[in-house]
């Protein structure tokens, strides 16, 4: 995907989001420096991973168990 298409998926993407609260918290994102910006996105990025990789079903799965 070339940069042209990509800043197009991203502007539509904006452009569906209706939720007030999340705009402004785009809008300061992008008030702030691409390098903090960067920043921000790879820490995030980095939770997401160790969240899905570390996500405990324990609690579900003895509620599950009781429930037979």
């Amino acid at each position: 995907m070339d940069s042209l298409q990509l800043k197009n998926k991203i502007i539509q993407r904006i452009i569906e989001i209706d939720d007030v609260d999340l705009l402004k918290s785009i809008e300061v994102l992008f008030n702030t420096s691409d390098k903090n910006i960067l920043n921000f996105l790879t820490f995030a990025n980095e939770k997401l991973m160790q969240t899905n990789e570390t996500e405990d079903f324990t609690d579900y799965i003895k509620e599950w168990v009781k429930s037979m």
